[in-house]
């Protein structure tokens, strides 16, 4: 999905669904426009910006000798230069394509590539982890895709014999919520823990994400404009992205509408906010968690890194440090938070991401919740009795 929208405009249409219409050139010049409908913005967005990225590819020519890392190359610049994509999604292209060009495929005109050449080939990289894997596929899919539209080929392998995805050795990486022994043993861990004299402190950061369930790079992005403790919310609406040659910047707008939102301080984070603006020194993005050792900004995998050294001294099996944004959502399930707040409180961009995400906790509190209908139930009626009495 391209990470920057077609420019467009919104409005309601008479059946309550949500159209945006968007300016686009077609083949010959000619300008036109087109609508797309949907649910949410987000919805419309999204097919918004497929049709963009169709429409953007059919400048690019493709030479007949062109191999699969010649025609990825090009898409990728094409999408990068006409701004489908931003310096993130560029910085992942190019990894993704790395890793093609060091494959058996790399040098082969796609025009030669057989059916039992791909196959051998996607055997090769199952190695990579699930969402590694998915990148490569879908350029290589997307490759394919381009040099049949341009006639380079005269079959699309993929779609004619059905090629799917190959699955991954390595599974699925399953970052899960801590138990609520776990989270004491990793907080007490973290509480003692001596940071050595010229050494970053993440701290303050890791416990602001398990007491909001905010992304680590919402976290690093904190202005002090950002805080407002008069109406106890923090003013989500920048984070710390990852560009070009893996560079970590301040990008003032998240990738979605509903990540730019309102989070609300509890007792838990208002001494942690209160402490770390005290604290907080001067810094050329003015933000309030800051790199003074190599004058920049803080990246996520900075964070992960002390994070895990903290699980190892508390015992805790650690997945990523993104299990602590997991352990706020499961918290706030468990104290009966409904979805739809947790929703909006995590930036998710529908509820069925909520619900998807943790259907084991809410399964895990349905089961018990019948008991708490019964002893409504046993209420009223022991209630209607003495009334009745």
């Amino acid at each position: 999905m391209p990470e920057r929208e077609c420019k467009g405009t919104f409005r309601i249409t008479k059946s309550g669904s949500i159209e945006y219409r968007i300016p686009y050139y077609d083949a010959k010049g000619t300008r036109r426009v087109k609508s797309f409908t949907g649910k949410t913005r987000d919805e419309c967005i999204e097919r918004a910006g497929e049709f963009c990225a169709k429409n953007e590819t059919k400048n690019i020519v493709i030479k007949r000798d062109a191999t699969i890392p010649d025609i990825a190359r090009q898409k990728l610049e094409n999408d990068y230069v006409k701004n489908f994509c931003g310096e993130a999604g560029y910085d992942r292209g190019l990894q993704t394509l790395a890793i093609i060009e060091r494959g058996e495929l790399a040098d082969v005109p796609i025009r030669k590539i057989t059916e039992r050449m791909l196959e051998r080939y996607l055997g090769s990289i199952t190695c990579y982890a699930p969402s590694v894997l998915r990148k490569l596929f879908s350029m290589v899919s997307s490759a394919f895709a381009l040099a049949y539209d341009r006639r380079v080929i005269d079959t699309n392998l993929i779609v004619a014999k059905g090629i799917r995805c190959p699955v991954s050795s390595k599974g699925e990486k399953d970052v899960r919520a801590m138990t609520e022994e776990e989270q004491k043993r990793f907080i007490d861990a973290l509480m003692e823990h001596k940071v050595p004299y010229g050494r970053n402190d993440y701290k303050r950061q890791i416990l602001l994400e398990l007491y909001t369930g905010m992304r680590m790079g919402e976290i690093n992005a904190l202005k002090p404009e950002n805080i407002d403790f008069k109406r106890g919310l923090i003013h989500v609406e920048a984070t710390i992205s990852r560009g070009i040659n893996s560079r970590s910047y301040y990008k003032k707008h998240p990738k979605t509408e509903p990540s730019i939102r309102d989070v609300p301080i509890s007792k838990r984070t208002e001494p942690i906010l209160k402490e770390a603006l005290e604290e907080m020194r001067d810094n050329p993005e003015g933000l309030i968690f800051y790199d003074f050792n190599k004058d920049d900004v803080i990246a996520t995998y900075q964070v992960g890194s002390f994070f895990q050294r903290i699980c190892r001294k508390a015992k805790v099996p650690c997945a990523g440090q993104h299990a602590l944004r997991h352990t706020f959502a499961t918290r706030c399930i468990e104290a009966g938070v409904p979805a739809i707040v947790l929703k909006r409180w995590l930036g998710h961009t529908n509820i069925h991401i909520t619900m998807d995400r943790y259907v084991d906790v809410f399964e895990r509190m349905n089961n018990s919740a019948i008991g708490q209908f019964e002893n409504y139930i046993d209420r009223v009626k022991e209630e209607c009795m003495v009334y009745v009495a």
